[in-house]
């Protein structure tokens, strides 16, 4: 599981795989705040929410891959 999420994260623009890295802990780092982002980042919490909704719709919709992790 660890190495399709890589190589999905991979397949994302760079900053959404990094705003997707930094909310939910990847790499072993702890989970942060679309706030807390922002203001790593530099930009607004609403340009961080948004990266994170793309690049969630983008795995969803375009990664077969992830359908052998999913419940039917």
């Amino acid at each position: 599981l660890k190495g399709d999420l890589r190589a999905l994260l991979e397949q994302l623009p760079e900053l959404q795989g990094r705003v997707l890295k930094m909310r939910y802990g990847i790499e072993g780092e702890e989970p942060m705040s679309l706030t807390s982002i922002a203001r790593t980042l530099g930009m607004s919490r609403d340009k961080t929410r948004n990266l994170e909704r793309r690049a969630l719709e983008g795995i969803r919709t375009h990664n077969p891959a992830l359908e052998g992790y999913l419940a039917a």
